[in-house]
Parts: C-alpha cells; structure tokens; sequence
C-alpha cells in the first residue's frame, strides 16, 4: 500500500493507538489475574482505545477542514486583489495610450499647419483641390 503524504496524521494516530493496544494487551496477559478477567480487562481497554483514536481522529478532520477553508478563503482574497491590481493597470495603460493619441494627433495637426504654411501654394492648392472635388 502506499502513502503519498495523504493522511499522515491519521496514520500516526492509528500506529500509536495500535501500539497501545497491543502493550495493554501484552501488560494484561502476563499479569497475575484470572482468565474471565483478564479478558474483560482486554475487552474493556480495546473499546477505550477504539473511543479514543475515533474522538482524536474527529478532531484531526474537523482541524484540517477549518484549514483547509482558511487557506481557501485567503485564496479567493488574494486573487481579488490581483484582479482588481490588474484592472487599475490596464485602466492606466488605456488612458496613457489615449493621452499618446490625442497628443499625436495635435502634434500631427501642427506640423500639417507647419508645412502648409512655409511651402508657398500648398495652402492654395488644398483649397483649389477641396472645391475640385466639389465640383466634380
């Protein structure tokens, strides 16, 4: 059979319990009592043990689920905070790009002005080439 790390802590109760038991066991058998009672005394410890490792092996589960549910929940909150990290980000990313545009096309605005207005006729020619078009 073979463990993988599942259920370590269930697997050393038991070996514990179990060792118990047989030292119990070994202790009531070389003791100096009749037969009948020696056998309650057995019967009697196994069921204390068998109580016992049930009550510790409740406790390990109800342990590990609250664990487990702790480390869930701070789960869930720390990919929250990625998420909305993230969307800040690309919120400032998309304004930054539209800022870059805007500023594009003024610049791009004002160098078309620039060139226009030092190149002789150009400025003519754009209004000339407008009423061609509307003419046409």
């Amino acid at each position: 059979m073979s463990n993988d790390g599942r259920n370590n802590g269930l697997t050393m109760i038991f070996a514990f319990f179990t060792g118990l038991l047989t030292g119990a066991v070994l202790s009531l058998l070389y003791a100096p009592a009749p037969g009948k009672e020696t056998r309650q005394k057995i019967k009697d410890t196994s069921i204390q043990a068998k109580d016992k490792t049930m009550e510790l092996a409740q406790q390990a589960s109800e342990t590990a689920r609250e664990n487990v549910q702790q480390i869930v929940d701070q789960g869930k909150e720390s990919v929250q905070g990625l998420v909305d990290v993230g969307k800040e980000r690309v919120k400032d990313a998309s304004n930054q790009v539209k800022s870059a545009v805007e500023t594009g096309k003024k610049v791009s605005s004002e160098v078309r002005n620039k060139i226009s207005e030092t190149i002789p006729g150009l400025a003519n020619d754009k209004k000339s080439g407008k009423k061609e078009t509307e003419e046409a």
